[in-house]
């Protein structure tokens, strides 16, 4: 066998490899979700919206007025 025919060989197989190994490592990961406990978010509120914890969100006064004027009219 030729030095080509060598190299081509070695990159399918690691091709093939690499590729099976990336369908097992999705099925272990697949597997792995659904094993874990289901437990309920306590950020998120009944309407869906979820609730900073610790921070603030930052609202900018000149959004504050131009949303209070849209609300008012």
């Amino acid at each position: 066998m030729d030095l080509i025919s060598i190299l081509a060989t070695v990159i399918l197989i690691t091709t093939i490899g690499t590729l099976v190994v990336g369908v097992a490592a999705y099925i272990a990961f697949k597997l792995r979700d659904k094993r874990k406990p289901k437990r309920k978010d306590t950020t998120i509120e009944e309407q869906g919206e979820i609730q900073a914890i610790f921070l603030k969100r930052y609202v900018p006064v000149k959004q504050i007025a131009t949303s209070t004027l849209d609300k008012s009219s």
